[in-house]
Protein backbone atom coordinates (compact mmCIF):
# COMPACT_ATOMS: atom_id res chain seq x y z
CA UNK A 1 0.00 0.00 0.00
CA UNK A 2 2.85 2.46 0.69
CA UNK A 3 4.35 2.16 -2.54
CA UNK A 4 1.30 2.77 -4.36
CA UNK A 5 0.45 5.76 -2.20
CA UNK A 6 4.13 6.82 -3.18
CA UNK A 7 3.89 6.10 -6.56
CA UNK A 8 0.17 7.79 -7.04
CA UNK A 9 1.70 10.94 -4.90
CA UNK A 10 4.41 11.16 -7.73
CA UNK A 11 1.99 11.06 -10.66
CA UNK A 12 -0.37 13.76 -8.61
CA UNK A 13 3.08 15.73 -8.08
CA UNK A 14 3.85 15.63 -11.87
CA UNK A 15 0.78 16.30 -13.32
CA UNK A 16 0.50 19.42 -11.30
CA UNK A 17 3.55 20.54 -12.46
CA UNK A 18 2.59 19.87 -15.98
CA UNK A 19 -0.54 21.53 -15.54
CA UNK A 20 1.26 24.87 -13.86
CA UNK A 21 4.06 24.41 -16.38
CA UNK A 22 1.56 24.58 -19.41
CA UNK A 23 -0.20 27.63 -17.77
CA UNK A 24 3.21 29.47 -17.67
CA UNK A 25 4.36 28.24 -21.45
CA UNK A 26 0.94 30.08 -22.64
CA UNK A 27 1.37 33.16 -20.63
CA UNK A 28 5.10 33.73 -20.52
CA UNK A 29 7.72 31.12 -22.33
CA UNK A 30 6.27 31.41 -25.58
CA UNK A 31 7.43 34.91 -25.55
CA UNK A 32 11.00 33.99 -24.78
CA UNK A 33 13.39 33.13 -27.36
CA UNK A 34 13.70 29.57 -28.44
CA UNK A 35 17.40 28.99 -26.45
CA UNK A 36 15.47 30.60 -22.78
CA UNK A 37 12.29 28.42 -23.38
CA UNK A 38 14.74 24.97 -23.75
CA UNK A 39 16.76 26.31 -20.22
CA UNK A 40 13.56 26.95 -18.79
CA UNK A 41 12.39 23.43 -19.66
CA UNK A 42 15.45 21.91 -18.58
CA UNK A 43 14.92 23.69 -14.99
CA UNK A 44 11.46 22.56 -14.82
CA UNK A 45 12.23 19.04 -15.22
CA UNK A 46 15.63 18.80 -12.46
CA UNK A 47 12.55 20.30 -10.21
CA UNK A 48 10.25 17.69 -10.64
CA UNK A 49 12.71 14.44 -10.16
CA UNK A 50 13.72 16.25 -7.36
CA UNK A 51 10.07 17.74 -5.58
CA UNK A 52 9.32 13.48 -6.34
CA UNK A 53 12.43 12.36 -3.99
CA UNK A 54 10.79 14.65 -1.64
CA UNK A 55 7.00 12.96 -1.48
CA UNK A 56 9.22 9.43 -2.51
CA UNK A 57 9.26 6.21 -0.05
CA UNK A 58 11.33 6.40 2.68
CA UNK A 59 12.51 2.66 3.11
CA UNK A 60 15.61 3.45 5.79
CA UNK A 61 17.29 6.44 6.95
CA UNK A 62 19.30 6.75 3.54
CA UNK A 63 17.10 4.82 0.62
CA UNK A 64 14.70 6.55 -0.77
CA UNK A 65 12.02 4.84 -3.33
CA UNK A 66 10.33 7.46 -5.72
CA UNK A 67 9.71 8.14 -9.71
CA UNK A 68 12.40 10.96 -10.32
CA UNK A 69 13.32 8.78 -13.26
CA UNK A 70 9.77 9.85 -14.77
CA UNK A 71 10.69 13.37 -15.83
CA UNK A 72 14.17 12.06 -17.31
CA UNK A 73 12.04 9.75 -20.07
CA UNK A 74 9.52 12.13 -20.45
CA UNK A 75 12.80 14.66 -21.69
CA UNK A 76 13.96 11.71 -23.95
CA UNK A 77 10.76 12.40 -25.63
CA UNK A 78 10.20 16.11 -25.21
CA UNK A 79 13.77 17.70 -25.92
CA UNK A 80 15.50 17.12 -29.61
CA UNK A 81 18.81 17.65 -27.98
CA UNK A 82 20.41 14.67 -26.51
CA UNK A 83 22.75 17.44 -24.24
CA UNK A 84 20.09 18.95 -22.69
CA UNK A 85 18.44 15.02 -21.84
CA UNK A 86 21.84 14.45 -20.20
CA UNK A 87 21.90 17.40 -18.12
CA UNK A 88 18.55 16.74 -17.05
CA UNK A 89 19.40 13.52 -15.67
CA UNK A 90 22.62 14.78 -13.73
CA UNK A 91 20.72 17.77 -12.70
CA UNK A 92 18.17 15.20 -10.57
CA UNK A 93 20.92 12.99 -9.63
CA UNK A 94 22.74 16.04 -8.25
CA UNK A 95 19.58 17.01 -6.51
CA UNK A 96 19.68 13.50 -4.65
CA UNK A 97 22.79 15.02 -2.19
CA UNK A 98 20.18 17.93 -1.29
CA UNK A 99 18.37 14.59 1.20
CA UNK A 100 21.26 13.78 2.68
CA UNK A 101 25.62 12.61 1.65
CA UNK A 102 25.69 9.09 1.74
CA UNK A 103 26.32 6.05 -0.27
CA UNK A 104 22.93 5.85 -1.09
CA UNK A 105 22.24 9.76 -2.62
CA UNK A 106 26.04 8.72 -4.51
CA UNK A 107 23.88 5.64 -5.68
CA UNK A 108 21.39 7.70 -6.51
CA UNK A 109 23.72 10.02 -8.14
CA UNK A 110 25.63 7.29 -10.15
CA UNK A 111 21.98 5.64 -11.17
CA UNK A 112 20.67 9.37 -12.91
CA UNK A 113 23.65 9.53 -14.78
CA UNK A 114 23.77 6.49 -16.24
CA UNK A 115 20.04 7.06 -17.27
CA UNK A 116 20.82 10.53 -18.60
CA UNK A 117 23.32 9.02 -20.73
CA UNK A 118 20.91 6.17 -21.75
CA UNK A 119 18.39 8.67 -22.68
CA UNK A 120 20.64 10.77 -24.82
CA UNK A 121 21.42 7.72 -26.82
CA UNK A 122 18.16 6.97 -26.93
CA UNK A 123 17.21 10.61 -28.41
CA UNK A 124 20.11 10.27 -31.18
CA UNK A 125 18.70 7.21 -32.25
CA UNK A 126 15.23 8.13 -32.29
CA UNK A 127 15.82 11.52 -34.25
CA UNK A 128 18.37 9.09 -36.87
CA UNK A 129 15.63 6.68 -37.56
CA UNK A 130 12.36 8.73 -37.03
CA UNK A 131 9.90 6.51 -35.07
CA UNK A 132 6.74 7.29 -34.65
CA UNK A 133 5.60 8.40 -31.45
CA UNK A 134 4.20 5.64 -29.40
CA UNK A 135 7.08 3.15 -30.73
CA UNK A 136 9.62 5.81 -28.66
CA UNK A 137 7.11 6.39 -25.68
CA UNK A 138 7.07 2.23 -25.60
CA UNK A 139 11.22 1.53 -25.57
CA UNK A 140 11.24 5.01 -23.44
CA UNK A 141 9.57 3.92 -20.65
CA UNK A 142 10.62 0.01 -20.53
CA UNK A 143 14.22 1.08 -20.94
CA UNK A 144 14.86 3.45 -18.56
CA UNK A 145 12.40 2.05 -16.23
CA UNK A 146 14.09 -1.19 -16.44
CA UNK A 147 17.54 0.26 -16.85
CA UNK A 148 16.75 1.82 -13.33
CA UNK A 149 15.30 -0.97 -11.77
CA UNK A 150 19.05 -2.98 -12.63
CA UNK A 151 20.74 -0.16 -11.49
CA UNK A 152 19.74 -0.38 -8.09
CA UNK A 153 20.09 -3.49 -7.86
CA UNK A 154 23.73 -3.72 -8.99
CA UNK A 155 24.48 -0.73 -6.90
CA UNK A 156 23.82 -2.35 -3.31
CA UNK A 157 21.39 0.12 -1.94
CA UNK A 158 18.99 -2.86 -1.33
CA UNK A 159 20.40 -6.47 -1.17
CA UNK A 160 20.55 -7.86 -5.18
CA UNK A 161 17.84 -10.78 -3.74
CA UNK A 162 15.17 -8.93 -1.55
CA UNK A 163 15.60 -6.01 -4.63
CA UNK A 164 14.32 -8.94 -7.96
CA UNK A 165 12.05 -10.58 -5.21
CA UNK A 166 10.04 -8.38 -3.16
CA UNK A 167 10.27 -4.96 -4.45
CA UNK A 168 11.39 -5.32 -8.49
CA UNK A 169 7.82 -7.68 -9.04
CA UNK A 170 5.98 -4.64 -7.41
CA UNK A 171 7.35 -1.49 -8.49
CA UNK A 172 8.53 -2.05 -12.24
CA UNK A 173 4.87 -2.77 -13.32
CA UNK A 174 3.39 0.14 -11.22
CA UNK A 175 6.16 2.57 -12.85
CA UNK A 176 5.56 1.58 -16.94
CA UNK A 177 1.95 2.04 -15.88
CA UNK A 178 1.80 5.15 -14.09
CA UNK A 179 4.73 5.93 -16.78
CA UNK A 180 2.99 5.17 -19.50
CA UNK A 181 -0.48 7.20 -18.28
CA UNK A 182 1.87 10.03 -17.46
CA UNK A 183 3.13 10.16 -21.12
CA UNK A 184 0.86 9.90 -23.00
CA UNK A 185 -1.47 12.66 -20.90
CA UNK A 186 1.08 14.92 -21.77
CA UNK A 187 1.19 14.01 -25.14
CA UNK A 188 -1.72 16.70 -26.02
CA UNK A 189 0.39 19.82 -23.88
CA UNK A 190 3.40 18.31 -26.30
CA UNK A 191 0.91 18.43 -29.77
CA UNK A 192 -0.30 21.77 -27.83
CA UNK A 193 3.41 23.41 -27.83
CA UNK A 194 3.74 22.91 -31.72
CA UNK A 195 0.31 24.03 -32.29
CA UNK A 196 1.28 26.71 -30.56
CA UNK A 197 4.97 27.27 -32.48
CA UNK A 198 3.27 26.50 -36.20
CA UNK A 199 0.97 29.47 -35.40
CA UNK A 200 3.58 31.29 -34.16
CA UNK A 201 5.41 30.40 -37.41
CA UNK A 202 2.57 31.36 -39.29
CA UNK A 203 2.02 34.43 -37.17
CA UNK A 204 5.31 35.55 -38.20
CA UNK A 205 4.95 34.72 -41.90
CA UNK A 206 1.21 36.89 -41.84
CA UNK A 207 3.72 39.80 -40.17
CA UNK A 208 6.39 39.75 -42.56
CA UNK A 209 3.60 39.36 -45.41
CA UNK A 210 1.46 42.46 -43.97
CA UNK A 211 4.49 44.33 -43.56
CA UNK A 212 5.37 44.07 -47.27
CA UNK A 213 2.30 44.07 -48.39
CA UNK A 214 1.99 47.86 -46.75
CA UNK A 215 5.51 48.92 -47.86
CA UNK A 216 3.95 47.97 -51.62
CA UNK A 217 0.93 49.98 -50.74
CA UNK A 218 3.08 52.96 -49.62
CA UNK A 219 5.57 52.47 -53.08
CA UNK A 220 2.21 52.22 -54.92
CA UNK A 221 1.15 55.20 -53.84
CA UNK A 222 4.33 57.41 -53.89
CA UNK A 223 4.41 56.27 -57.88
CA UNK A 224 0.40 57.00 -58.18
CA UNK A 225 1.62 60.63 -56.99
CA UNK A 226 4.20 60.96 -59.59
CA UNK A 227 2.48 59.67 -62.05
CA UNK A 228 -0.22 62.11 -61.26
CA UNK A 229 2.48 65.27 -60.94
CA UNK A 230 3.76 63.67 -64.47
CA UNK A 231 0.16 63.82 -65.77
CA UNK A 232 -0.29 67.89 -64.88
CA UNK A 233 3.16 68.61 -66.07
CA UNK A 234 2.20 66.63 -69.15
CA UNK A 235 -1.05 68.63 -69.43
CA UNK A 236 0.37 72.10 -68.56
CA UNK A 237 3.31 71.38 -71.22
CA UNK A 238 0.89 70.71 -73.95
CA UNK A 239 -1.10 73.18 -72.88
CA UNK A 240 1.66 75.96 -73.01
CA UNK A 241 3.16 74.49 -76.09
CA UNK A 242 -0.22 74.32 -77.80
CA UNK A 243 -0.59 78.45 -76.88
CA UNK A 244 2.72 78.70 -78.16
CA UNK A 245 2.53 76.68 -81.34
CA UNK A 246 -1.18 77.98 -82.22
CA UNK A 247 -0.05 81.61 -81.86
CA UNK A 248 2.56 81.56 -85.05
CA UNK A 249 0.44 78.64 -86.82
CA UNK A 250 -2.52 81.10 -87.07
CA UNK A 251 -0.53 83.69 -88.66
CA UNK A 252 0.69 81.42 -91.11
CA UNK A 253 -2.85 80.38 -91.69
CA UNK A 254 -3.75 83.96 -92.10
CA UNK A 255 -0.81 85.16 -94.30
CA UNK A 256 -1.29 81.91 -96.23
CA UNK A 257 -5.28 82.31 -97.27
CA UNK A 258 -4.31 86.32 -98.39
CA UNK A 259 -1.31 84.80 -100.24
CA UNK A 260 -3.69 82.20 -101.92
CA UNK A 261 -6.81 84.72 -102.48
CA UNK A 262 -7.88 84.34 -106.38
CA UNK A 263 -9.04 87.73 -106.17
CA UNK A 264 -5.77 89.63 -105.38
CA UNK A 265 -4.37 90.57 -108.87
CA UNK A 266 -0.94 91.53 -107.67
CA UNK A 267 -0.27 87.83 -107.28
CA UNK A 268 0.73 85.03 -109.61
CA UNK A 269 -1.14 82.08 -110.19
CA UNK A 270 2.32 80.12 -109.00
CA UNK A 271 2.40 82.37 -105.77
CA UNK A 272 -1.76 81.78 -105.39
CA UNK A 273 -0.57 77.97 -105.46
CA UNK A 274 1.88 77.91 -103.28
CA UNK A 275 -0.17 79.86 -100.84
CA UNK A 276 -2.97 77.62 -100.77
CA UNK A 277 -0.50 74.67 -100.03
CA UNK A 278 0.66 76.63 -96.88
CA UNK A 279 -2.97 77.16 -95.95
CA UNK A 280 -3.72 73.36 -96.14
CA UNK A 281 -0.69 72.35 -94.72
CA UNK A 282 -1.29 74.24 -92.04
CA UNK A 283 -4.83 73.45 -91.29
CA UNK A 284 -3.64 69.77 -91.13
CA UNK A 285 -0.92 70.71 -88.38
CA UNK A 286 -3.31 72.52 -86.98
CA UNK A 287 -6.04 69.73 -86.71
CA UNK A 288 -2.71 67.54 -85.66
CA UNK A 289 -2.28 69.97 -82.72
CA UNK A 290 -5.70 69.26 -81.27
CA UNK A 291 -6.05 66.22 -81.94
CA UNK A 292 -2.90 65.74 -79.62
CA UNK A 293 -4.54 67.87 -76.45
CA UNK A 294 -7.86 66.41 -76.79
CA UNK A 295 -6.29 63.09 -76.26
CA UNK A 296 -4.51 64.70 -73.10
CA UNK A 297 -7.84 65.69 -71.85
CA UNK A 298 -9.32 62.85 -72.17
CA UNK A 299 -6.46 60.86 -70.59
CA UNK A 300 -6.35 63.61 -68.19
CA UNK A 301 -10.22 63.47 -67.31
CA UNK A 302 -10.22 66.83 -68.05
CA UNK A 303 -12.61 66.53 -71.18
CA UNK A 304 -15.87 68.33 -70.82
CA UNK A 305 -19.18 67.22 -71.92
CA UNK A 306 -22.29 69.15 -73.22
CA UNK A 307 -25.28 67.34 -73.76
CA UNK A 308 -27.75 69.59 -76.27
CA UNK A 309 -30.46 68.07 -78.45
CA UNK A 310 -28.64 67.16 -81.88
CA UNK A 311 -31.03 66.82 -85.23
CA UNK A 312 -29.87 63.82 -86.89
CA UNK A 313 -30.92 65.07 -90.08
CA UNK A 314 -28.92 68.05 -89.75
CA UNK A 315 -25.71 66.63 -88.58
CA UNK A 316 -25.79 63.90 -91.52
CA UNK A 317 -26.46 66.91 -94.34
CA UNK A 318 -23.71 68.43 -92.93
CA UNK A 319 -20.92 65.82 -93.02
CA UNK A 320 -22.56 65.21 -96.24
CA UNK A 321 -21.68 69.00 -97.38
CA UNK A 322 -18.38 68.80 -96.00
CA UNK A 323 -16.99 65.00 -97.27
CA UNK A 324 -18.60 64.45 -100.41
CA UNK A 325 -16.17 67.30 -102.42
CA UNK A 326 -13.29 66.15 -101.02
CA UNK A 327 -14.53 62.32 -101.77
CA UNK A 328 -15.02 63.44 -105.08
CA UNK A 329 -11.70 64.71 -105.85
CA UNK A 330 -10.26 61.63 -105.82
CA UNK A 331 -12.82 60.11 -107.41
CA UNK A 332 -14.80 58.45 -105.15
CA UNK A 333 -18.72 58.17 -104.61
CA UNK A 334 -20.36 59.60 -101.40
CA UNK A 335 -23.61 58.26 -100.34
CA UNK A 336 -25.87 59.04 -97.19
CA UNK A 337 -28.57 57.15 -95.92
CA UNK A 338 -30.83 58.26 -93.45
CA UNK A 339 -32.95 54.96 -91.83
CA UNK A 340 -36.99 56.69 -91.31
CA UNK A 341 -36.94 54.88 -87.92
CA UNK A 342 -33.98 56.63 -87.17
CA UNK A 343 -35.16 59.01 -83.63
CA UNK A 344 -35.09 62.79 -85.41
CA UNK A 345 -33.34 64.09 -82.06
CA UNK A 346 -30.27 63.30 -80.15
CA UNK A 347 -29.26 64.35 -76.88
CA UNK A 348 -25.89 64.06 -76.49
CA UNK A 349 -22.75 66.48 -77.47
CA UNK A 350 -22.46 67.69 -80.86
CA UNK A 351 -19.24 68.67 -81.35
CA UNK A 352 -17.87 65.57 -79.99
CA UNK A 353 -19.87 63.15 -82.28
CA UNK A 354 -19.34 65.51 -85.18
CA UNK A 355 -15.32 65.17 -84.08
CA UNK A 356 -15.93 60.99 -83.92
CA UNK A 357 -17.63 60.88 -86.96
CA UNK A 358 -15.63 63.45 -88.82
CA UNK A 359 -12.56 61.31 -87.85
CA UNK A 360 -13.91 58.26 -89.05
CA UNK A 361 -14.97 59.69 -92.70
CA UNK A 362 -11.66 61.43 -92.93
CA UNK A 363 -9.55 58.18 -92.11
CA UNK A 364 -12.38 56.38 -95.04
CA UNK A 365 -11.95 58.62 -97.95
CA UNK A 366 -8.01 58.95 -97.15
CA UNK A 367 -7.62 55.39 -97.11
CA UNK A 368 -9.85 54.47 -100.06
CA UNK A 369 -8.49 54.97 -103.56
CA UNK A 370 -11.41 53.22 -105.80
CA UNK A 371 -15.27 52.48 -104.91
CA UNK A 372 -16.74 55.00 -102.47
CA UNK A 373 -17.51 56.02 -99.21
CA UNK A 374 -20.73 55.61 -97.57
CA UNK A 375 -22.25 57.35 -94.06
CA UNK A 376 -25.93 55.58 -92.91
CA UNK A 377 -27.48 56.30 -89.73
CA UNK A 378 -30.19 53.83 -88.34
CA UNK A 379 -31.91 53.04 -85.33
CA UNK A 380 -29.92 50.15 -83.42
CA UNK A 381 -32.31 47.51 -81.05
CA UNK A 382 -31.42 46.80 -77.29
CA UNK A 383 -32.57 44.23 -75.43
CA UNK A 384 -32.81 46.87 -71.94
CA UNK A 385 -35.62 48.70 -74.43
CA UNK A 386 -33.36 51.78 -74.45
CA UNK A 387 -33.43 53.51 -77.40
CA UNK A 388 -30.03 53.50 -79.53
CA UNK A 389 -28.52 54.64 -82.46
CA UNK A 390 -26.08 52.95 -85.08
CA UNK A 391 -23.77 55.75 -87.35
CA UNK A 392 -22.18 53.42 -90.15
CA UNK A 393 -19.34 54.48 -92.28
CA UNK A 394 -18.40 52.06 -94.91
CA UNK A 395 -15.51 52.39 -97.57
CA UNK A 396 -13.69 49.90 -99.99
CA UNK A 397 -10.35 50.80 -99.21
CA UNK A 398 -7.20 48.68 -97.89
CA UNK A 399 -9.08 47.48 -95.20
CA UNK A 400 -7.38 46.00 -91.87
CA UNK A 401 -6.37 42.92 -90.89
CA UNK A 402 -8.02 40.87 -87.83
CA UNK A 403 -5.15 40.67 -85.79
CA UNK A 404 -4.76 44.64 -86.10
CA UNK A 405 -8.13 45.35 -85.03
CA UNK A 406 -7.28 46.18 -81.24
CA UNK A 407 -3.71 48.06 -82.47
CA UNK A 408 -5.32 50.77 -84.64
CA UNK A 409 -7.01 52.20 -82.04
CA UNK A 410 -4.14 52.94 -79.70
CA UNK A 411 -2.43 56.09 -79.91
CA UNK A 412 0.20 57.19 -82.24
CA UNK A 413 -0.51 53.40 -83.75
CA UNK A 414 -1.40 52.66 -87.35
CA UNK A 415 -1.71 48.77 -88.78
CA UNK A 416 1.68 48.79 -90.11
CA UNK A 417 4.91 51.17 -91.13
CA UNK A 418 3.69 51.28 -95.17
CA UNK A 419 0.61 52.47 -94.18
CA UNK A 420 2.34 55.27 -92.51
CA UNK A 421 4.73 55.86 -95.33
CA UNK A 422 2.41 55.82 -98.29
CA UNK A 423 -1.11 57.90 -96.32
CA UNK A 424 0.87 59.72 -93.51
CA UNK A 425 -1.18 60.37 -90.34
CA UNK A 426 -0.24 60.16 -86.27
CA UNK A 427 -2.87 57.88 -85.21
CA UNK A 428 -4.49 59.64 -82.82
CA UNK A 429 -8.10 60.33 -84.65
CA UNK A 430 -9.06 56.76 -83.74
CA UNK A 431 -7.38 56.70 -80.13
CA UNK A 432 -9.39 59.80 -79.87
CA UNK A 433 -12.92 58.53 -81.10
CA UNK A 434 -12.90 55.48 -79.59
CA UNK A 435 -12.20 57.69 -75.95
CA UNK A 436 -15.40 60.17 -76.89
CA UNK A 437 -17.49 57.03 -77.81
CA UNK A 438 -16.96 55.84 -74.47
CA UNK A 439 -17.92 59.42 -72.83
CA UNK A 440 -21.03 59.77 -74.47
CA UNK A 441 -21.98 56.60 -72.87
CA UNK A 442 -21.61 54.51 -76.46
CA UNK A 443 -18.99 52.15 -78.48
CA UNK A 444 -16.88 52.23 -81.42
CA UNK A 445 -17.23 48.97 -83.47
CA UNK A 446 -15.16 48.02 -86.82
CA UNK A 447 -15.60 45.00 -89.31
CA UNK A 448 -13.03 44.78 -91.63
CA UNK A 449 -10.23 42.28 -93.35
CA UNK A 450 -7.24 43.16 -95.41
CA UNK A 451 -8.05 44.44 -99.31
CA UNK A 452 -11.66 44.05 -98.32
CA UNK A 453 -12.88 47.18 -96.89
CA UNK A 454 -13.79 48.50 -93.44
CA UNK A 455 -17.13 49.39 -91.47
CA UNK A 456 -16.45 51.27 -88.29
CA UNK A 457 -19.96 52.03 -86.33
CA UNK A 458 -20.58 54.19 -83.45
CA UNK A 459 -23.33 53.03 -81.48
CA UNK A 460 -24.75 55.85 -79.09
CA UNK A 461 -27.59 56.46 -76.81
CA UNK A 462 -30.60 58.54 -78.25
CA UNK A 463 -30.28 60.09 -74.90
CA UNK A 464 -27.27 60.14 -72.69
CA UNK A 465 -28.03 60.35 -68.99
Amino acid sequence: MAFLKVFFTNISLLVTIAYLFNLGYKLFFHRIRPAAQQAAAALVFVASGILTMLFGLQLSDEVRFDLRQVPLLLAVLAFRSPWAVGLIGAGIGAGRLLFGIAPAAWAGVGNMLILGIAGALANVWFRKRRLSYPVRATITILGINLLNGINISLFGVIPFEVYWSRFFPLTFPLSVLLSGFFVYMIRDFSKEQERMKELGVKNDTLRLQTEELQAAKHELEEQAVQLKLASKYKSEFLANMSHELKTPLNSILLLSELIGDNEDERRTVEERRHGAMIHAAGRELLQQIEDILDLSRVEAGKLSIQIEPLSTLELMQSLQLQFEPQARRKGLRFDVEVDPEAPELLLTDPLRIRQILRNLLANAIKFTDAGGVALAVRAEPAADRTPWLRFDVVDSGIGIEPDKHELIFEAFRQADGAVTRTYGGTGLGLSISLQLAELLGGRLELESRAGGGSRFSLVLPVRMN
